[in-house]
């Protein structure tokens, strides 16, 4: 009897870890998936010898190494969600055995409240999970440290610092602010004697390190594998749990002491803060979960599997303020040659940040900008933006089949040959890699292909000093040199509506036959519809092409609609979006 009522206690005790790691499942899998797509987007392990070595030059470059082959399952939501629900858990885990070795005590609160910090910051898409494994690496150290002190005669403390520091770097500093703490406050005996050995031992090793061992600046071996790029706009937050876990023998000697009638009975305690645990951690995946990001990387990922035509559906469907959402939609409307008819349907800036990404070495904008270049065909340019962001970022699997599609194009086979070398080493990207390869000095297949095929015929072929700047320019000179770009003509009809140069677009109207136009495209009508009515002038005539009756009739409603509210615009706003939100008339009069 006293066997299964232990297991019984010892099975409740163990149910907020259970909760916890099961929550934190659930949220990554389904709520917060996007945290685990773009972390798997932004990094790439590769299975070889160089890729290796090319992590074991500075301390902490196995915990990159080890961040990122754990960061490739993030492939799979699911799998990504267990692994880093269980890295979350054992930190509190081991955060509450060290506090029970050091007191003696059960600690819940803490154990929880830390990681329910850690799970925050982790829940930030832009908070890389190396920092989460070098967090937990190191507790679980100093727990094994503790437990196993007699070992070596006590300088087991000594000899696992170096190792710390080559496995995770500057993580090492936690590591020993906790051996501090615990031989000032809970080693009475020789406490100041030991700090000065380690304190010593601490600056001679540094001092190895940078002259005979590893030949990296003070700065790169006092700070890497850190970087606040990687913990995005939590730095504090960051610093603020590393600083308290440093402590963590200090705040094991901190004892709070209750008023009796404040103290409750130990089971309804240990329920009370079960609850309060559970309701914490949900409001904490509450607050973290962000649908516009949810939405704008459900768009990305349909992007990158070219989905064009659910991207522009979701998008209709699920309104977005998002710049970059609305950047990578104009492009699939481009790719399915509706740029002009569904332009408006969408939040578009009059400033172009929705139709072109300016040259910026900002990461979030580098990787994304090689794309709109690759649909109008400028193939070099859009493999610059590719190669800057790997040369900035590392490999990415978007970023390598970039590399390898405008090599390709270019007929650089041998370049485009070493590039599906490594993207055939990885462990998701192989089929894609063996996809490419056939397209290796063999002409027939690219042009053949659906995607290659149509670029190949497109490409810019004239070489021309890029103004990174000015993108409407180079469409100019696309299309100086280059008469049959479709895609780069109707974004220079698009620049022309954000502009709201109805003039501008007349005077492109003997073009478009040239460029196979059957019909004009909606909001090309509505444009010199306005322009022919306003200015009093007949609409050309453009036999082949499809009437505009229809839209002069829709404008003559509009103008109707507008009167009646004795041309107030403020007035008409609400009515006029509701029947022609959709259109370059209520864009030109509210944007």
């Amino acid at each position: 009897m006293n066997t299964i009522k232990f297991n019984r206690q010892d099975f409740f005790l163990k149910i907020p870890y259970l909760v916890f790691f099961l929550f934190i499942v659930l949220y990554f899998s389904f709520f917060n998936d996007y945290v685990l797509f773009f972390q798997e987007k932004t990094s790439l392990f590769v299975l070889s010898k160089d890729f290796l070595f090319q992590n074991l030059d500075k301390p902490g470059g196995i915990l990159i190494y080890i961040g990122k082959f754990l960061t490739t399952f993030f492939y799979w939501p699911v799998t990504g969600a267990l692994i880093i629900s269980t890295f979350l858990t054992l930190f509190v885990i081991f955060l509450s055995k060290t506090i029970f070795y050091l007191t003696g005590k059960l600690s819940l609160v803490f154990p929880f409240l830390a990681g329910i910090v850690l799970f925050y910051l982790q829940a930030d898409y832009r908070f890389s999970f190396y920092n989460t494994i070098g967090l937990f690496i190191i507790l679980f150290s100093f727990y094994l440290t503790l437990k196993y002190s007699e070992l070596f005669n006590g300088w087991i403390f000594y000899i696992i610092v170096p190792l710390l520091y080559y496995l995770a770097g500057s993580f090492v500093w936690i590591f020993l602010l906790l051996l501090i703490s615990y031989f000032a406050f809970n080693h009475q005996k020789k406490g100041f004697y030991r700090i000065s050995i380690l304190l010593i031992y601490s600056f001679i090793l540094g001092y190895i390190s940078q002259k005979y061992i590893f030949f990296q600046t003070r700065e790169a071996l006092i700070t890497y594998p850190f970087s606040e790029k990687n913990i995005a706009s939590q730095t504090l937050l960051f610093f603020l749990l590393a600083v308290t876990i440093s402590i963590l023998p200090l705040i094991a000697k901190i004892k709070i002491n209750f008023s009796a009638r404040l103290r409750l009975k130990a089971a309804t305690s240990l329920i009370a803060t079960y609850i309060s645990i559970l309701v914490l951690v949900v409001l904490t995946g509450i607050i973290r979960s962000d649908n516009k990001l949810k939405q704008y990387f459900y768009v990305e990922k349909l992007f990158y599997q070219r989905k064009f035509d659910e991207i522009i559906d979701y998008n209709i469907k699920n309104k977005s303020l998002n710049s970059l959402t609305i950047f990578l939609n104009n492009i699939a409307l481009s790719e399915e040659n509706k740029l002009n008819d569904l332009l408006f349907h969408f939040r578009q800036d009059p400033g172009g940040s929705t139709l072109f990404l300016k040259w910026t070495m900002y990461r979030e904008v580098l990787r994304r900008g090689a794309y709109f270049y690759y649909t109008i065909g400028m193939i070099n340019e859009a493999h610059r933006w590719a190669y800057e962001n790997m040369v900035m970022e590392g490999y990415t699997p978007e970023g390598l089949k970039m590399l390898i599609k405008t090599e390709i194009l270019n007929s650089n086979f041998q370049v485009a040959g070493k590039y599906i070398s490594v993207l055939s080493k990885t462990l998701f990207y192989r089929k894609d890699a063996a996809g490419f390869a056939q397209f290796l000095y063999n002409e027939e297949s690219i042009l053949s292909d659906d995607e290659l095929g149509p670029k190949r015929k497109s490409m810019v072929k004239n070489d021309f000093i890029i103004l990174t700047d000015n993108p409407v320019l180079n469409l100019d000179k696309i299309l100086f040199n280059d008469t049959l770009n479709r895609r780069a003509f109707e974004y220079k009809l698009a620049s022309l509506l954000l502009k709201k140069d109805s003039k501008g677009i007349m005077d492109k109207l003997p073009e478009f036959r040239k460029f196979g136009f059957k019909r004009l495209p909606v909001h090309i009508e509505e444009a010199i519809v306005a322009y022919s009515v306003l200015k009093k002038q007949n609409t050309p005539d453009f036999i082949d092409l499809v009437t505009i009756r229809s839209t002069e009739k829709r404008f003559l409603e509009y103008l109707t609609l507008f009167r009646k509210f004795n041309a107030d615009l403020k007035a008409a706003e609400p009515y006029l979006r509701e029947e022609f939100g959709n259109t370059f008339w209520y864009y030109s009069f509210y944007q």
